[in-house]
């Protein structure tokens, strides 16, 4: 990316005119790609056998083991390969499941699968972590002061989250940055419940659920398919180049206003 390329929000007079509502991604648009990666991915292989074991007869771990199942048999049916099955827990050893439900979630993390059945497991992982202290959330050092100034009455913009991660580990990152608990200038949040993030017909879904015209909802992400998405279902893009992104295109560029941070010009 060239120096003529670039473009900040700064520059972008207009972004923010008749903007209602903004939806932001999560990974690499208010968080670094790293923290992700680096952090929150290995907590979970690292501690998912042990959490397991302690949390085995919680109705909650029940829960998310009996979705993982269904979701196994289900990719079983349609041949996804490598699928790792895993028995029914009643009249299982229970380490057989564990070491089932372990290998099912690697196998599942590490062909970078969205499914609201892993999600929802590494989200309750990840409220162990933030509890304990043991992990704290990184934001880019723009985006919580452009998000207050946003929501300011005298703005009034409502700012909503939409991530591939659950609904509660989104909830649980923003109330455990290294800021501290920044939920409040977010008015609500949406996941893969509501459907895929490169899928038109969600946006449309998130559109009705705000309750404003696609057109007045300004959606910030860091993935170009999400915004071609997001386009066809009549919201505003930009995409959010930041350090450890992937390269954005000359077509990205021309099709998208491209923004380095969140510092808008209001």
């Amino acid at each position: 990316m060239n120096a003529q390329q670039k473009r900040t929000a700064e520059e972008a007079d207009s972004l923010l005119e008749g903007v209602n509502a903004i939806l932001v991604d999560i990974e690499g648009t208010t968080t670094p790609i790293d923290f992700v990666k680096e952090t929150l991915f290995p907590y979970v292989t690292e501690n998912l056998e042990a959490y397991l074991q302690s949390k085995y007869d919680d109705d909650e771990t029940k829960k998310d083991i009996a979705a993982l199942k269904d979701l196994a048999t289900k990719d079983k049916e349609e041949k996804v390969d490598g699928v790792v099955e895993i028995p029914a827990p009643n009249g299982s050893n229970k380490d057989d499941v564990i070491k089932a439900v372990c290998n099912n979630v690697k196998w599942q993390m590490d062909n970078d699968r969205k499914t609201t059945a892993l999600k929802d497991l590494q989200g309750h992982i990840w409220r162990e972590a933030y509890k304990s202290g043991k992990v704290k959330a990184e934001l880019f050092e723009d985006v919580y002061p452009a998000l207050q100034q946003l929501t300011d009455p005298d703005y009034g913009i409502k700012v909503y989250v939409y991530s591939s991660g659950s609904v509660e580990a989104q909830k649980l990152l923003f109330a455990n940055t290294e800021e501290g608990d920044i939920t409040e200038v977010f008015t609500d949040y949406f996941d893969t419940t509501i459907g895929g993030k490169r899928e038109v017909e969600s946006y449309k879904k998130i559109a009705a659920k705000i309750g404003v015209d696609a057109s007045e909802i300004l959606f910030l992400t860091d993935t170009p398919e999400e915004a071609e998405a997001a386009s066809k279902a009549n919201l505003r893009c930009a995409l959010v180049a930041r350090e450890g992104n992937e390269d954005l295109t000359e077509k990205h560029f021309q099709d998208f206003l491209v923004i380095e941070s969140f510092a808008f010009k209001y």
